[in-house]
């Protein structure tokens, strides 16, 4: 007989929605964790960059305040102190997390595991090894984060956004690299952070254009934002040398020499399973763990979710997986479905969006249709402090389906949220133009743009 019915390794995001569902359909389940509870997101990630760039925008809003003589802001953005703040809260969350798991009556086991075969794992913790079997195993071990090496730049320069957020105070000067896998550089949140913070920033990009995927007029929101705190923007560049306090950037109009205490790479985290002996289960892998819409390995019993399987390599997609995986582990059937996830980047104004742009869905071969709404006549914008902003749904025209929705300024991350629930409830631009909002609310924003949608 099995010692569980199911052991998750890894306790991110994946694996502590895992394995609170698998305990919630009544199986037994041990979650192994070699740290703390709450994985990259909520230590390295998601979690503390929030939690700096935060109280970093609230500055700036501040000080827009203070200069209508409405408050009285002094001194400089305290970095020492947010990041202080930042520690506490990082640790009540990671608490938090241990508390669900113990009411949720899941065993944790502090340490490393290994496969050492198809049906159970040897787990490396401070007691010495102990074998564990199961029915099933799902593997949420994320990822790990791999500097880049820039040539002529030494590797202790060259810091992750960890280290960033470990910090007592902003480098002087920075450059933030702004690629990675996915099609969003959230290289772009640290140079806004440490742009507030005062440092003088400088973002660079292999790609031809900074935000090539995203809508236009988002990409120029993001792109005047930047401009606004003083970023300097390299497209199609890299870093070419370094000497002492600067850095050699070379770019499409020739290289220029900026000035760089550090370089700072965000987008460098890698699936990581390379210590899990996959080979001893016969787990498939490409660089990442491969898995179905089930979130099921090749091998039968064993599930992977989240980070380390690849794909968006973002939180919400984690825990979303991690139930999938769950309900799959314990008999039941469920499926993924990753279209319109939300995204979001923490800048200033706050950028949002869900599903496809116009230009996606013609390529796709949609016919569509959007509708935009001007922000700066919204009432609860205007009460935030928003100057500018848009809110854009797009749609087929002959089936009234919502394709995507793209928002920037106050509070664009919660109008996105809801029209990802719309999306996924398979509403229509008819049913969302339909909808009365809450008044004064940025939502209204939402319902405006899909009623001047349905009029195109």
């Amino acid at each position: 007989m099995a010692d569980f019915d199911v052991v998750v390794i890894g306790g991110g995001p994946a694996g502590y929605a895992a394995s609170l569902t698998v305990a919630a359909r009544g199986a037994s389940v041990a979650l192994v964790e070699a740290e703390k509870p709450g994985g990259a997101c909520v230590h390295h990630a998601c979690i503390p960059t929030n939690l700096l760039i935060d109280p970093a925008v609230r500055y700036v809003e501040a000080q827009e305040l203070a200069v209508m003589g409405i408050v009285s802001v002094g001194g400089e953005f305290n970095f020492a102190r947010a990041t202080a703040r930042k520690d506490a809260l990082v640790r009540q969350m990671s608490d938090g997390i241990r508390t669900a798991l113990r009411l949720g009556k899941v065993e944790v086991i502090a340490g490393r595991a290994r496969f050492e075969s198809a049906s159970s794992v040897q787990v490396l913790g401070e007691a010495g090894p102990t074998s564990l079997s199961a029915e099933a195993f799902i593997i949420a071990t994320g990822t790990r984060w791999e500097p880049p090496v820039l040539q002529g730049v030494p590797p202790d320069r060259v810091v992750t956004a960890d280290v960033i957020q470990s910090l007592a105070a902003a480098p002087g000067s920075a450059v933030v690299l702004a690629d990675g896998p996915g099609e969003v550089p959230f290289g772009i949140e640290y140079a806004t952070l440490l742009a507030i913070a005062g440092s003088q920033v400088s973002l660079v990009t292999a790609r031809p254009r900074l935000l090539p995927k995203l809508d236009p007029t988002v990409a120029s929101a993001a792109r005047a934002g930047l401009a606004g705190l003083g970023v300097t923007v390299f497209e199609g560049a890299r870093v070419a040398g370094a000497e002492i306090g600067t850095v050699e950037v070379d770019h499409s109009g020739g290289t220029t020499r900026v000035a760089a205490e550090l370089v700072v790479a965000v987008d460098v985290r890698k699936p990581w399973f390379e210590a899990l002996g996959l080979e001893a289960a016969g787990v498939a892998c490409d660089g990442r763990i491969v898995v179905d819409r089930r979130c099921a390995t090749n091998v039968p019993g064993i599930f992977a979710a989240g980070d380390v399987t690849g794909g968006a390599m973002l939180s919400s997609v984690a825990s979303h997986m991690g139930d999938v995986a769950a309900v799959n582990a314990t008999g039941g059937t469920a499926t993924t479905r990753l279209d319109g996830i939300p995204r979001l980047l923490h800048t200033v104004p706050g950028i949002a969006w869900a599903g496809l742009t116009e230009d996606a869905a013609r390529a796709a071969g949609r016919d569509p249709v959007a509708g935009v709404f001007d922000m700066s006549y919204n009432a609860r914008a205007l009460t935030l402090g928003a100057r500018t902003g848009l809110v854009k749904v797009v749609a087929d025209r002959g089936l009234g389906e919502i394709l995507g929705v793209h928002a920037v300024g106050p509070e664009a991350a919660e109008v996105v949220s809801v029209a990802a629930s719309l999306m996924q409830a398979e509403a229509t631009i008819h049913d969302l133009a339909a909808t009365i909002a809450w008044h004064p609310s940025v939502s209204e924003g939402l319902v405006e743009a899909a009623r001047r949608a349905c009029q195109e």
